[in-house]
């Protein structure tokens, strides 16, 4: 089992290459990231490919809704560090060593990433053509 150094991003500190970002605030709490922002969580990672694993693992819980019910805040929701803690090594780290055992799993979580981003490309084009018509034929004189 692999454990994972997982801290508090500082802002005033130079972002690591090796490691993945998680959001820790709001409802997009557990939101895997590439670039760091001041409301997140560092997952140091030691290669590539555990990047890939770790990230798209992420993805997977985070678009599940995984992690909304360890939220807590009446305003504005977040996720402890220390819950983040507990949910990697019960939950986080199994599913990982998973993913790496069934390789093929990544791949389909991303192919779904990729046709969810194609379908929303051609739902913003039916949108402008819609918008097209209408300014087409209903709003020229």
């Amino acid at each position: 089992m692999q454990n994972f150094k997982v801290r508090t991003y500082d802002v005033q500190q130079s972002a690591p290459e090796m490691a993945i970002f998680i959001l820790n605030r709001g409802r997009n709490a557990g939101k895997p990231l590439q670039e760091p922002c001041p409301n997140c969580f560092i997952i140091y990672c030691s290669s590539p490919e555990q990047m890939e694993t770790v990230y798209w693992t992420f993805y997977a819980l985070w678009k599940h809704g995984f992690f909304h019910p360890h939220l807590c805040g009446s305003v504005i929701e977040m996720l402890r560090l220390c819950d983040l803690k507990i949910l990697m090594r019960n939950f986080i780290q199994p599913a990982m060593e998973k993913s790496i055992q069934n390789p093929e799993m990544t791949l389909k979580i991303k192919a779904t990433w990729e046709l969810e981003k194609k379908i929303q490309q051609q739902a913003a084009a039916v949108q402008e053509l819609r918008n097209s018509l209408v300014r087409r034929y209903y709003l020229t004189m």
